[in-house]
């Protein structure tokens, strides 16, 4: 799994120059992500290339982020065909339901569609009946669920869906980028310092298992700093549930079911067939395939085709190492509100990063 090529200080670099726009960093679909996957295809075409010709036959489980984009980028120039994104953001909002229904996992079924860090559960289902409404009903006036989730529970209610935790950073934007800026640091200044204190703890402690699960805590409690009463997200599950099912699913032929990044085919009616998509998947021996999404609104296929039409355009810009399609891309984000913005990041980022960006010209 890479983390973003560059670790956590280029990550820092991604999330700080923005923020000098006044534009939030963050480090998946933001401009952030945008950074991060400049660095990181390249390197990633290295390794599948390789693998396709060392193995065509095996399957790639991506981890790494901006892990949407780096799908897309795999299947759309790299020799691999066979490739699955992994994200554990979904299955931590499955965990949670479930909690909160007081139900096993495998007795609820999420109706999530979407792409990476963008999607949203619009059914929530147990014994054949959708209770999504039920519970839409029940947050509106659950104690702390705004300042947990940030959401306010009116606002699920609203939109008639459960969205995924990062899309606050499209539907408030103003608040999220006020936040940011008033914030000592940043999200990865933050994971830097936990991962020196856990390194230094491994190097001086007896016990590294107990070590590692502390610092999972610690680095959760850091993302989402509350939790609803009773109920906790598994600590550092999600891609090693996620990731598991797949493997199973591929390997040994048992029938699974995974929300995944993969090709849509027509999960998602009137996006692209090959556009990349995160969506329950059904995956058996060497084989897997997107469950239809069914209808979903017109604002979310609209936000979709716009996030798709900036990641194609960003993999381009990778790929032919052109200035002028990643400054396309970067003004079609929706986190930036401007070509000029979108400029002034780009240049910013080619200082800080040259060796990794083209330069205009």
């Amino acid at each position: 799994m890479l983390s973003g090529l560059g670790g956590e200080r280029l990550r820092i670099i991604d999330e700080r120059v923005p923020l000098r726009f006044g534009v939030f960093g963050q480090e998946t679909t933001g401009p952030g992500g945008f950074s991060m996957a400049v660095r990181t295809i390249p390197r990633v075409w290295e390794i599948t290339n390789l693998l396709a010709e060392v193995n065509p036959k095996a399957w790639f489980i991506n981890f790494t982020n901006p892990s949407g984009v780096v799908t897309q980028a795999i299947l759309g120039y790299s020799s691999l065909k066979k490739v699955v994104g992994i994200c554990d953001a979904p299955s931590s909002i499955h965990k949670v339901i479930a909690q909160f229904l007081n139900k096993k996992e495998e007795e609820v079924f999420t109706d999530y569609f979407g792409l990476n860090h963008f999607g949203w559960i619009k059914g929530v289902y147990v014994d054949g009946e959708d209770v999504l409404p039920s519970i839409l009903e029940l947050i509106k006036d659950l104690p702390d669920f705004e300042r947990i989730t940030r959401f306010p529970g009116e606002f699920s209610a609203l939109i008639k869906m459960f969205p995924n935790p990062y899309l606050y950073y499209y539907y408030f934007k103003e608040e999220a980028t006020k936040d940011l800026l008033r914030a000592e640091r940043t999200r990865g200044e933050i994971v830097e310092e936990m991962n020196a204190k856990l390194f230094h703890s491994l190097r001086e402690g007896s016990n590294p298992l107990s070590i590692y699960l502390d610092y999972i805590k610690e680095r959760e409690a850091s993302f989402m700093p509350g939790r609803l009463k009773g109920i906790a997200l598994a600590e550092g599950e999600g891609y090693i549930d996620v990731a598991l099912k797949v493997i199973k699913g591929l390997a040994k032929g048992d029938a699974e079911v995974a929300i995944v990044n993969t090709r849509n085919l027509t999960a998602i009616s009137r996006l692209e067939e090959d556009d990349v998509v995160e969506v329950p998947t059904l995956f058996r021996k060497d084989f897997l395939r997107p469950l239809s999404a069914g209808k979903i609104p017109a604002e979310s296929l609209a936000m979709l085709k716009q996030l798709k039409e900036y990641e194609r355009l960003l993999i381009e810009g990778v790929a032919t190492s052109s200035y002028s399609t990643l400054l396309h891309a970067l003004t079609l984000n929706p986190w930036v509100p401007s070509y000029h913005i979108a400029k002034k990041i780009l240049d910013a980022f080619i200082e800080e990063e040259q060796e990794y960006f083209p330069h205009p010209g």
